[in-house]
């Protein structure tokens, strides 16, 4: 490589980064020695270079002003890893920036937008939308069902969690009344009413075992059990379970349940 060609190459590379930062004013305090005296450039790319990168950056300028061949490839090195650096980053604040937008835009179509945590996967979008809202919308239960769903939640989500009944409510900004007149009573009824509901449902479920279950979902039957975390907290069936047979008993099981509800409701 010729002269000329390796000072149009250094030229070329410097050109990818910003210029060095602007000299300081001159002071009093100029014959004191202080470490950002002739400091290296501090953003390139708008990307702020943390201090070993702008020590490295510095020591790159330099190997590449001199005259050995093999101390200005290292210095070509030096730059190429830090240009590899910068680009990761400038990715990761874009897909942070497009992540941001995305959680905007779908939170108006009821989306809640997070991040995989799948190996594999880590990191990447993932939509999850209200498991009665993924249904309805999907077609896979009526609006009547759906409604007695919404009902029910609303009684689940009343009952005091310290009962074993209910989570903390499914919308954290949302307080639950603990005090006011007639509450007590208001909430012995709704949870007499969540208790008779989902004994009706027992009755109709296959694979309620009671007492004799073992396990939690056999002791109080696969359609209850779907009622309490689909339309009681929210959940999706596909969080629940990865296995298609499985998704698809818990999708039949809980139409039992929100059919046995929208009779209790009045729905039906």
């Amino acid at each position: 490589m010729s002269k000329s060609d390796r000072q149009k190459k250094r030229q070329q590379r410097r050109a990818r980064f910003c210029k060095p930062s602007a000299p300081r004013s001159i002071g009093a305090n100029d014959n004191v020695y202080s470490a950002n005296d002739n400091a290296p450039p501090v953003n390139i790319r708008g990307v702020d270079l943390s201090d070993g990168q702008a020590y490295r950056f510095a020591t790159a300028e330099a190997k590449l002003a001199s005259a050995s061949l093999e101390v200005r490839r290292e210095g070509h090195r030096i730059m190429d890893a830090l240009d590899r650096e910068i680009d990761a980053l400038l990715r990761s604040r874009e897909a942070e920036a497009n992540l941001a937008e995305l959680k905007g835009l779908e939170a108006l179509r009821g989306l809640e937008i997070g991040v995989s945590k799948q190996t594999g996967s880590a990191g990447a979008p993932r939509a999850n939308r209200d498991g009665l809202e993924t249904l309805l919308t999907a077609g896979s239960i009526t609006r009547n069902q759906h409604a007695a769903g919404v009902r029910y939640r609303a009684d689940y989500e009343l009952l005091d969690p310290a009962k074993g009944l209910t989570p903390p409510p499914i919308d954290q900004s949302r307080t639950i009344s603990r005090g006011g007149e007639g509450f007590a009573e208001k909430r012995a009824e709704r949870e007499l009413f969540v208790r008779d509901l989902e004994a009706m449902i027992q009755e109709e479920d296959p694979s309620f075992r009671g007492a004799l279950g073992r396990s939690e979902v056999e002791k109080v039957g696969r359609a209850v059990w779907a009622l309490r975390e689909i339309a009681g907290k929210g959940s999706n069936l596909r969080n629940l379970s990865n296995s298609g047979s499985v998704i698809v008993r818990t999708s039949q099981a809980l139409i039992i349940a929100l059919d046995c509800a929208a009779i209790a409701y009045g729905l039906e």
